[in-house]
């Protein structure tokens, strides 16, 4: 479902002051930025885009999050990243027009912006402010992503467990993380059925509650820093 961000009340209180590309903005660049943008609500595990489709466009998650996959010869999914509200995705076809790398996923319901990179271009040439906010946002991804293989690098399945759980909390700024442990595993390339056993073991130390088949809880947030570093 979509429509057009003059939605959010009537310009009053724009949920664009909530996406961080966007904040700091004057209220004459956000009506701007308003009739720019559509707005599009997403069920749980519908999907936003397919590797290989074309796209022009940079999507921003509002609430919600999602998933950034590619499926492996056999039909594997290997999550490679979760976007979640005031992240991005679109940055590497924005301005080319090409072919999306990965398949986009809603895991639960979710709500996104999408803008055109034609429009976005007007914008960061008239808005320096969001043009340095997209830059300063890339350089962040580096970083996670140079995280992200540290992690996987880790042969320790328990640490890398751990490691993966305080990036999803920091990221997700909750310490009650919304997952299935298939995805876990997928994101981390092990097991279901090891994902399971580990937690089983995190929980019995006191470090995190286990509430049914896609949520936990972080209960022990310096035990679960210890065990992972």
């Amino acid at each position: 479902m979509a429509f057009t961000c003059n939605a959010c009340a009537n310009f009053t209180s724009p949920c664009l002051h909530n996406v961080p590309l966007f904040q700091h903005l004057d209220p004459s660049q956000i009506r701007a930025v308003q009739s720019l943008i559509i707005q599009h609500t997403l069920p749980s595990g519908q999907v936003l885009l397919r590797e290989g489709e074309r796209s022009d466009r940079l999507f921003i998650v509002r609430y919600g999050s999602l998933k950034v996959v590619r499926y492996g010869s056999e039909g594997t999914e290997y999550v490679l990243d979760t976007l979640f509200p005031g992240d991005f995705y679109g940055g590497d076809t924005l301005f080319s027009q090409g072919r999306v790398a990965q398949t986009v996923i809603a895991e639960g319901e979710c709500g996104i912006c999408t803008i055109t990179g034609a429009h976005l271009e007007q914008l960061m040439l008239s808005t320096p402010q969001i043009a340095l906010k997209v830059i300063t946002y890339l350089n962040t991804k580096l970083e996670q992503y140079r995280l992200q293989v540290e992690m996987l690098s880790t042969k320790d399945v328990e640490k890398r467990l751990c490691m993966y759980l305080l990036d999803r909390s920091r990221r997700s700024d909750s310490l009650e993380l919304s997952i299935s442990q298939e995805d876990v595993g997928n994101a981390i390339h092990l097991t279901k059925e090891t994902v399971n056993r580990k937690l089983a073991s995190l929980q019995t130390q006191g470090l995190v509650k286990v509430k049914g088949k896609r949520k936990l809880q972080i209960i022990n947030m310096r035990g679960l820093q210890e065990q992972a570093y």
